[in-house]
């Protein structure tokens, strides 16, 4: 017999990609497939009308339409969706980013007070207040989670909170911002794992990173990544969840994507903007960045070149169909370099761009430039013969990129859909 379940999970939403939804939405279709488990599901999104969401997002209204969830957006206020419409113009202007800032400050303190004044036992209604088996989920455990999640815990003391995997480790050093500059290293305690019954994590680097920071052993299970495995990736492609494709509009050109750092992660900025020109420089390319915001500022004669497009995230194509139009995808240091990996695209790290150490280059993973004179030699190498770099770096790169992808995305093999069950069973139990 199923097992019969009742959840509440909570999304923070996001003006820039919708993360939230990205990680949540896999988790809850691979848990509806499964054999051993009956649920009914209430979302809310805490953060009003973003403008994925506005524009009714095909994630989220797929999400909506799953068996047995509702979801619920709990600030959905006109004003709220106009300030968040302004907020989502980024600039590198000073005067922008000190509007922004404290724009941010106020719909932070608009939300507060609203959820303040939430009656959480008419939300989430008699399905999680009566249940004997009530789940919370969620993506982060911060302040305002864990205020929300005790609230929900006062309505059915039986309840368990599940905190899923919102991303896993990239980096193998630990000094991985530009502030990290602790003169010893100090393994800090999360009190906030006290508070969890259970978090789930996509890999066993991540578990023990975790238990080393407080994490009972217990309360720790790896699932693997919902995002980024097969069946999510193929899945997606299939219900067409990615937005609309982007046409090739020259089948001679290379096609380069350059998925761009944050600034804060140890990035030397100037050889950034040298990488981006001399790429720039070759007529055989077309290139498209992507990041949060616009970074790094380029000069006129290299912003103008025709050869090179800029986009932020989620603005007007989403980052899984930019990895699809590309052959040749180039990172510093981005979570999402893990579906290039799946897609077998040609992935490349300029490892001086950054002091940063990347998991992906300690496994061999992909193509990793020590210098400019190794870009040089990738590049000349691709205009030669696109096709035959592409079937030397299969050759090469197999087993390195097999192996990294087996320990963060697949958990060596095993169907992250029967991981996901597995442990929502294994929590049930105790």
């Amino acid at each position: 017999m199923k097992k019969n379940i009742d959840i509440i999970f909570l999304i923070e939403g996001s003006n820039m990609g919708n993360k939230d939804i990205d990680h949540m939405l896999p988790f809850l279709y691979f848990l509806e497939k499964s054999k051993k488990i009956e649920f009914t599901a209430k979302g809310f999104i805490l953060d009003g009308d973003n403008s994925s969401i506005y524009n009714k997002d095909p994630r989220t209204e797929f999400l909506s339409n799953i068996k047995k969830v509702e979801l619920v957006y709990l600030n959905k206020t006109k004003v709220l969706n106009i300030l968040n419409k302004l907020l989502f113009l980024k600039s590198n202007l000073i005067i922008i980013k000190i509007f922004n800032s404290i724009l941010d400050k106020l719909i932070n303190k608009f939300l507060q007070i609203k959820l303040s004044k939430t009656n959480w036992e008419k939300k989430v209604g008699e399905n999680f207040s009566k249940s004997k088996r009530p789940l919370i989920f969620t993506l982060q455990a911060n302040k305002k989670i864990i205020n929300i999640v005790s609230k929900l815990k006062i309505i059915n003391k039986k309840a368990k909170w599940i905190v899923l995997p919102h991303g896993t480790t990239i980096c193998d050093n630990k000094m991985v911002h530009n502030l990290h500059l602790d003169k010893s290293q100090k393994i800090k305690k999360n009190n906030q794992f006290d508070k969890t019954d259970y978090i789930f994590k996509t890999s066993n680097r991540d578990l023990k990173d975790a238990i080393s920071m407080g994490l009972k052993k217990y309360k720790g299970k790896v699932i693997g990544s919902p995002r980024f495995c097969n069946e999510w990736l193929k899945l997606k492609s299939d219900l067409k969840l990615d937005g609309k494709k982007i046409i090739i509009n020259n089948k001679k050109k290379i096609r380069i994507l350059f998925l761009l750092p944050k600034e804060f992660i140890n990035i030397f900025t100037d050889e950034l903007i040298r990488t981006i020109d001399f790429l720039s420089s070759y007529n055989e390319f077309e290139i498209k960045t992507v990041n949060y915001y616009f970074y790094p500022k380029l000069p006129k004669y290299l912003d103008s070149r025709q050869n090179l497009q800029k986009y932020l995230v989620s603005d007007q194509y989403s980052t899984s169909q930019l990895i699809n139009w590309s052959q040749i995808v180039f990172h510093a240091g981005s979570g999402v370099i893990f579906e290039s990996f799946m897609k077998n695209r040609i992935t490349v790290f300029p490892k001086y761009l950054t002091c940063n150490t990347l998991i992906s280059a300690e496994y061999g993973a992909g193509i990793n430039l020590n210098n400019r004179d190794d870009l040089r030699r990738l590049c000349n190498e691709a205009v030669k013969s696109i096709d035959k770099l592409e079937k030397n770096y299969k050759k090469r790169n197999f087993h390195s990129i097999n192996n990294f992808l087996n320990d963060f995305v697949q958990t060596h093999k095993n169907s992250v859909i029967r991981n996901i069950e597995k442990s929502v069973l294994s929590s049930i139990k105790n």
